[in-house]
């Protein structure tokens, strides 16, 4: 994500369900998904750390792997100034003459 843009909303995918089984039918609740900082907005890449939250299972138990949030820098645009001149003010001889040599 650039930098200068809203840190987006961090998601989770669970996985390893067994007997058709499937999130919504053998857990409630949901992760802790967090970054140090809370708020990062340096270009960097920020560890996300997965933990229980209000995560629970019945027949399950968790294991947790962090993602990571990836700032990239933001894109400057350098535009030149237009400038016109007139063909009169160029071929005008100089009012001061080159130096002799």
């Amino acid at each position: 994500m650039p930098y200068g843009t809203a840190d987006p909303t961090y998601t989770a995918t669970i996985t390893g369900f067994v007997n058709g089984d499937t999130q919504a039918s053998a857990t409630t609740g949901s992760p802790s998904l967090t970054t140090t900082p809370a708020a990062p907005s340096a270009p960097n890449v920020y560890p996300i750390t997965a933990a229980i939250g209000t995560l629970a299972s019945t027949n399950y138990s968790f294991t947790y792997n962090p993602g990571t949030l990836t700032i990239t820098k933001g894109t400057l645009t350098v535009t030149a100034g237009s400038a016109t001149a007139s063909t009169e003010q160029l071929t005008q001889p100089s009012p001061h003459p080159p130096p002799e040599p």
